[in-house]
């Protein structure tokens, strides 16, 4: 029933779905997965999801072109990307410091 529903869903929504999925990144790993279970015409799968790709990275190219350009950005690429790469692991290190603090703290209560 859950994958007959899936199949219908990417029958209607599937090209905008694998063309969004380059842009999130834990969807981009699981949603060629799901179109293959669902058995998403393969033809159309490698349409959309070449045709993703080409907006990502044109997408991408053209972000860092256009910021890249910006004194203050080019100025300080190292202190930006260094801040950007902290800011990434926050949510992994809130969710390991609650999983230790559940762990050992609330466990000896």
């Amino acid at each position: 029933d859950a994958l007959r529903k899936t199949h219908d869903f990417y029958e209607k929504h599937g090209g905008k779905t694998i063309v969004l999925a380059r842009f999130v990144p834990i969807v981009r790993s699981f949603a060629p997965l799901v179109a293959g279970a669902a058995k998403m015409n393969p033809l159309r799968f490698e349409l959309y999801s070449g045709g993703g790709a080409i907006v990502w990275v044109g997408g991408i190219v053209l972000a860092g072109y256009l910021f890249g350009n910006i004194p203050f950005i080019k100025n300080n690429l190292s202190l930006i990307l260094v801040v950007g790469i902290l800011a990434a692991l926050v949510p992994f290190s809130c969710a390991l410091l609650i999983q230790l603090w559940r762990k050992y703290v609330l466990k000896q209560r």
